[in-house]
């Protein structure tokens, strides 16, 4: 209940610029007369976060193959423990940080699973709740996890902690991608012969 007093606060602060933003209307100089424009109104909408969905998805979707929670997981992307007596977790705050990681959850993804997971905004919310909620990570355990999925779990650091804090800074690893291959250049083509008469 008390995260979604604090998300529902940070929503209202959020929509509140964001409408005041949106009111202004630029120069209302007299060679820039004011236009009549429809009054917009901005709808926040709230997300209700239940961390047990979250710790759900966090199995169902596939974040547990690579992030692990109350030793349980990959070891390929940062640890997700919830940490006791840490702020409440804003699901926004989620969302960009993870948006910061996107090339890298893109990569891994495709390689390990063959495809992207595809998250929505509850989904996302009750992530962001079952990453700060501590008693709702102590209840995932390694039986809650199918032995497929236990199977794929990436048991190396794809990268070091210095080069993740990096790409989660800037959105990139430490590294330039390898430029494509050239091809080699098409043989000369041979001129024709002339026309004799």
């Amino acid at each position: 209940m008390k995260q979604n007093a604090i998300l529902a606060v940070l929503e209202g602060v959020l929509a509140a610029g964001l409408m005041t933003a949106c009111a202004r209307t630029g120069d209302d100089s007299a060679s820039n007369p004011p236009r009549a424009e429809k009054a917009h109104r901005l709808e926040v909408v709230a997300h209700e976060l239940d961390s047990a969905k979250g710790r759900d998805l966090f199995v169902s979707k596939g974040c547990v193959v690579c992030h692990a929670v109350n030793g349980v997981g990959g070891k390929a992307a940062p640890v997700l423990d919830a940490e006791i007596g840490a702020p409440a977790v804003d699901p926004l705050d989620f969302a960009a940080r993870m948006w910061l990681g996107a090339p890298a959850m893109i990569e891994l993804q495709s390689l390990e699973l063959g495809y992207t997971i595809h998250l929505t905004a509850d989904d996302l919310a009750n992530l962001a709740a079952f990453a700060g909620d501590v008693d709702e990570q102590k209840k995932l355990s390694i039986e809650e996890v199918p032995e497929m999925v236990r199977d794929s779990f990436l048991d190396e650091r794809f990268w070091e902690v210095e080069d993740w804090d990096e790409f989660l800074e800037k959105g990139q690893e430490g590294y330039e991608p390898e430029p494509p291959a050239e091809e080699p250049p098409a043989p000369p083509e041979e001129p024709e012969p002339p026309n004799e008469p």
